[in-house]
């Protein structure tokens, strides 16, 4: 019998720790739903907990738990709470960005906007009563989340020292969304690369992949400041590939595998490598088409084939593949010289390839 490969080994280390993972979430919320008083309360811990629950890849809690047991934390319910807190927290974000994208579908689903709207719609003169409420549910997941590991039994000196990176990983994220909402539906298309890599080093980089590693990293107990530069050495090329592997499939994906629509950042016209790319390998008229293509203010489903096939016939794609492969080969190179165990240094290689697929 051949031995594992790394991609296996991930996906082994997925199978074992998603379901633990999604177990804690659903005590969280069991817990919350028997003790809220009021039935409307009950009822929208219900719907915040099935938006949580649907399948994901879990990539963030993921990440720390590899990161933890390979600098040799002990396996602990806590550890898994922690880590459980971290994908409630990115279910906050999602809330948000499924109603600053005005995207009717998630993971497979109806965003949470949508269902609160339809549920909730009769009672009220207000059009937006579920855009409302679904952000107010999602300051109530920022705050479980908090509690979550305010409730854990680690130390208060790890405690702190996570908290530090918690509170650091959702400031970036948030300025990076920012930056990411001042170049989405433009007036006009003038992208400079340094913008496009700026959003996505801070929307998806060290929110995806450093952060998580770090906090894994320091609730296993280390503090070395070169290991911590290593890990982000690591980490920053590997979440730029999964940004760019998210990117292309944003707008060449099948909506049926991403669980969200397909045609999403072409119509808001959001700033891409692959866009980046365009712009900078078309000329001329067919390059003055395409911005005003990207930036007309409502797409046609003409103008987003339009928009598509453009950018095949740029060789933007090619130029992408090319950044994509730059990228993982970049962090596959960092990742002997970690000091993690063999073993996750085997799993964090298998995550390496499963980003390395576009």
């Amino acid at each position: 019998m051949s031995s594992p490969t790394p991609l296996d080994r991930f996906t082994r280390f997925s199978s074992t720790y998603i379901p633990r993972v999604n177990a804690s979430m659903d005590e969280f919320f069991s817990r919350k739903i028997s003790g809220a008083g009021l039935p409307v309360l009950r009822e929208m811990y219900g719907l915040v907990h099935e938006y949580c629950s649907r399948d994901g890849k879990r990539l963030r809690p993921l990440i720390l738990l590899m990161s933890y047991f390979g600098y040799g934390g002990a396996s602990t319910d806590d550890i898994i709470r922690i880590a459980s807190a971290l994908e409630m927290m990115h279910s906050f974000f999602l809330i948000q960005d499924d109603i600053i994208d005005r995207s009717a579908l998630r993971r497979g689903g109806k965003s949470l906007h949508l269902i609160c709207g339809e549920k909730y719609g009769s009672l009220s003169h207000n059009k937006n009563i579920g855009i409302d409420v679904s952000l107010i549910l999602a300051d109530v997941l920022m705050a479980a989340s908090l509690a979550v590991v305010a409730e854990s039994g680690i130390s208060h000196r790890l405690k702190n020292r996570f908290m530090k990176i918690f509170a650091d990983t959702y400031e970036k994220t948030a300025w990076g969304q920012i930056l990411d909402i001042l170049h989405s539906h433009p007036r006009r298309m003038d992208r400079p690369e340094e913008t496009v890599r700026q959003i996505a080093l801070m929307k998806t980089a060290y929110y995806t992949a450093v952060y998580p590693m770090l906090m894994g990293y320091e609730l296993a107990g280390k503090d070395s400041s070169t290991e911590k530069k290593l890990i982000e050495k690591f980490c920053v090329p590997l979440g730029l590939a999964f940004q760019n592997r998210d990117d292309f499939l944003g707008m060449f994906g099948e909506e049926s595998d991403t669980g969200k629509p397909s045609d999403s950042d072409i119509r808001e016209g959001k700033a891409t490598f692959l866009v980046n790319s365009a712009l900078r390998t078309l000329a001329g008229r067919e390059r003055r088409r395409f911005m005003r293509l990207l930036s007309k203010k409502r797409k046609g489903r003409g103008d987003v084939n339009k928009i598509r096939e453009m950018i095949r016939e740029s060789g933007s794609l090619d130029e992408v593949a090319l950044l994509h492969r730059k990228l993982v080969d970049e962090s596959s190179g960092i990742l002997p010289g970690l000091a993690l165990a063999d073993e996750f240094k085997a799993i964090a290689k298998g995550l390496i390839e499963l980003v390395s697929m576009i």
